[in-house]
C-alpha cells in the first residue's frame, strides 16, 4: 500500500504544471452565422508557463477551481494544453453531466503565417500584424514581439511573440487581449488528463453535436433524472433547446 500511494503521489507531482503568467481576452463570437446581430461575449484565459500553457474560458477554469459551484456560465467546456516540449496540443472536454471526458491530440504547428510590416499599439505593447489560414478561416493577428511567448488564445501559437488580437476577415470570432500580468506566486495546476478518453478529433466533435442537438436525452442516458411539473413543460424545454441548438450553427472551425 505504501508503495501504491508513492506512485500515486509521484504520478500526481508530475501532472502538475506551473505557470507564471496570466493573459486574459475578451472574445466576442456570432453565434448564428446567418444573423448578424447574434453576437455573444465571453471571458477567456491563457495560462502561460515554461514550454507549456493552458487555455479555456474563464467560467470553466473557475469551474474547474472551486467544484462547479457558482461558476460563470460558459459555452465552452474545453480546455487546450499546449506542450512545446514534445510539440503537441491537446483538447480536453467533458461533454455531458456523466463520468465520460474526452480529449484529442494534434500537431502544435498547424498554420503557415506571413508576416507583414504594419505597427500598432494595443495596451502599451507594440504589435506586428500577421495573417493566416486555420480551418476554414482566414486570420489577421497581432502580436507583441516583445513578450517572448510563442502563443495565443485557442489553438492559435507559432508568431514570434503573444498574440494580443486575433480576428478572422468575417469578423465572426474576435479575440482581444484585456489583461497581461506576472503571477508574483507561480499557480500550480493539475491536469488529470489521464483521466479523459483519447478520441479522435471528428469524434469529440460528434459527441458535442450530439449532446448539443438533444442534451436532455444525453443527460438521460448518463442516469440523471429530471422532474419536470408536466408534459407541457417537458415539451417547452424541448423546444427552447433545439432553437438553441439551431442557432449555434457557426463554430470556430468550419473544417477539420
Amino acid at each position: 500500500m505504501l508503495i501504491f500511494f508513492y506512485f500515486k503521489i509521484s504520478a500526481q507531482e508530475k501532472a502538475k504544471k506551473e505557470f507564471d503568467y496570466k493573459a486574459t481576452y475578451q472574445l466576442e463570437y456570432q453565434e448564428d452565422s446567418t444573423d448578424e446581430n447574434s453576437i455573444l461575449s465571453e471571458t477567456v484565459v491563457l495560462y502561460l508557463g515554461k514550454g507549456h500553457s493552458l487555455y479555456s474560458s474563464l467560467g470553466k477554469a473557475v469551474e474547474d477551481s472551486i467544484g462547479g459551484f457558482n461558476a460563470p456560465e460558459t459555452d465552452f467546456h474545453y480546455k487546450i494544453y499546449k506542450n512545446y516540449r514534445e510539440d503537441q496540443l491537446i483538447l480536453a472536454e467533458k461533454i455531458t453531466a456523466d463520468r465520460y471526458k474526452y480529449k484529442y491530440s494534434q500537431a502544435l504547428k498547424m498554420i503557415d503565417w506571413k508576416i507583414h510590416s504594419e505597427n500598432r499599439e494595443i495596451l502599451g505593447f507594440s504589435v506586428q500584424k500577421a495573417t493566416g489560414a486555420f480551418a476554414g478561416r482566414n486570420y489577421i493577428v497581432w502580436f507583441a514581439p516583445e513578450l517572448p511567448f510563442s502563443d495565443g488564445p485557442y489553438k492559435f501559437n507559432g508568431l514570434p511573440g503573444l498574440i494580443l488580437e486575433i480576428s478572422d476577415l468575417k469578423n465572426h470570432y474576435h479575440f482581444t487581449l484585456s489583461g497581461f500580468q506576472e503571477l508574483k506566486k507561480p499557480i500550480e495546476k493539475l491536469l488529470n488528463l489521464d483521466n479523459y478518453k483519447m478520441v479522435s478529433q471528428k469524434e469529440l466533435d460528434q459527441f458535442r453535436d450530439d449532446n448539443d442537438r438533444d442534451p436532455l436525452a444525453a443527460m438521460r442516458n448518463a442516469g440523471v433524472k429530471f422532474g419536470f411539473n408536466s408534459k407541457e413543460v417537458e415539451a417547452e424545454t424541448k423546444k427552447m433547446l433545439s432553437e438553441k441548438y439551431k442557432r449555434r450553427n457557426n463554430p470556430i472551425e468550419l473544417q477539420p
